[in-house]
């Protein structure tokens, strides 16, 4: 039905731009358009005319076709995270980098940015961010600072040009981890 009506907005759209052609240019050899007053009665007879077949053709081809009722949102099971003596011993286990990136400051500094994620049923504060600097193979120093935030659990801490202290060396590469962290008190 969706089809035909289509079909019916084109040709009713191309009948009304050939009568409103033939009001600025009638032709006497068509009797319809012969004047300009019959080629303008003839364009409002299209418009008006050929508008109801097709608003009325809409409304009969409405009634066919069911209403689509909207999907409700599929919701993800509840995700259980640790929260025991684990987490309270070593939280830094729970603690992964995402993202991680080095950069050298005007002083020579180190300075760091990147994502840490809270994997634990327990909020997280300050951890301390360690990087083994290295360039090419070589060794060029450890860096470290602690990052004075609280982490949510199963939450995100996004850091950004966390000055870390001067390398060693010369360096072109990095490792970085969690060294240590805390669990904030419940």
């Amino acid at each position: 039905m969706r089809l035909l009506i289509d079909a019916g907005l084109l040709v009713w759209l191309c009948a009304a731009l050939m009568a409103l052609f033939y009001v600025f240019r009638p032709s006497p050899s068509l009797a319809v358009f012969a004047t300009r007053g019959r080629a303008l009665a003839m364009l409002a007879g299209i418009l008006v005319g050929g508008g109801l077949a097709i608003a009325l053709a809409g409304l009969l081809g409405a009634d066919r076709e069911p209403p689509v009722a909207p999907r409700p949102p599929v919701q993800a099971p509840p995700i259980r995270l640790p929260a025991g003596d684990k987490v309270r011993a070593h939280p830094e286990r729970f603690l992964t980098l995402d993202g991680v990136t080095a950069y050298k400051g005007r002083d020579g500094a180190v300075l760091l940015t990147g994502v840490a994620m809270n994997g634990s049923g327990l909020a997280i504060s300050n951890p301390r961010l360690s990087c083994r600097m290295t360039r090419g193979g070589a060794k060029a120093g450890t860096v470290s600072a602690v990052v004075q935030a609280v982490i949510p659990p199963g939450g995100r801490l996004i850091f950004a040009a966390i000055n870390l202290g001067a390398a060693d060396g010369a360096w072109d590469g990095q490792v970085c981890t969690v060294a240590a962290a805390k669990v904030l008190a419940p």
